[in-house]
């Protein structure tokens, strides 16, 4: 059950840490970029990052 429950977590971090690095190397944001890199926060972080640079990435890709 914990072997479940590691590999469930592990594919949430990388999910979203893949998803906020993209978007921060689309805006051209080296700090964010890094830090996602750097630091495994459940991905917490990378969420907040998306909801926030949403907009702003869908104008980028128009």
């Amino acid at each position: 059950m914990l072997i479940i429950l590691l590999v469930i977590i592990a594919a949430w971090e990388v999910y979203w840490t893949y998803h906020a690095c993209w978007i921060a190397s689309k805006l051209n944001d080296k700090k964010s970029f890094l830090f996602f890199l750097i630091f495994n926060l459940l991905g917490i972080p990378e969420i907040i990052y998306i909801y926030r640079k949403k907009k702003e990435y869908t104008n980028f890709n128009e």
